[in-house]
């Protein structure tokens, strides 16, 4: 078994940078798995928005959603961070942009580990999210994780801490 600075180590993950503002610090963190981050380079750049009158591409969503995360902003649960639900429960949460969907889970308080992302029109067009859900939890089962490998709660409070 191993810890997330292990894994990140020997590349099973990768701890995400994000790029801070002056004055800004990490309050946060992100991981990504390999294949993740290869959607996230390859993939994410090539999608457009759908929302009529969006101010803002598919990436650069991502990139903002990320940036309150790591820095320690409310997540306005519910409508830019939330759990999944499912039975038996996985344990599985999303960020959530107006166009994208990253599905993933919550090793320990204040961390976040990226698994799946996809557009969200083609996730509810297919009907992705259980899909997505059983994928997210069998990476997590497959990872040589430190036990516990998620956070069992649903909770904000529990999962993460705000920075103000």
């Amino acid at each position: 078994m191993a810890t997330l600075d292990e894994l990140d180590q020997n590349e099973s993950l990768v701890r995400m940078d994000v790029e801070l503002e002056a004055g800004e610090q990490s309050w946060r963190r992100i991981y990504a798995t390999p294949q993740f981050l290869q959607w996230l380079h390859n993939d994410l750049p090539n999608l457009e928005t759908t929302i009529v009158g969006g101010d803002s591409e598919p990436d650069e969503q991502v990139d903002a959603v990320f940036h309150e995360f790591v820095i320690g902003e409310c997540m306005d649960f519910d409508r830019r961070f939330k759990a999944l639900s499912r039975t038996p429960d996985l344990f599985v949460w999303e960020f959530k942009t107006p166009d994208i969907r990253i599905f993933g889970w919550i090793p320990e308080r204040d961390v976040f580990i990226c698994c799946f992302g996809d557009h969200k029109d083609e996730i509810e067009l297919y009907n992705r999210y259980g899909r997505y859900m059983a994928q997210t939890e069998y990476v997590r089962n497959n990872l040589d994780l430190d036990p516990p490998k998620a956070i069992e709660s649903k909770d904000y409070e529990d999962v993460l801490s705000d920075a103000n």
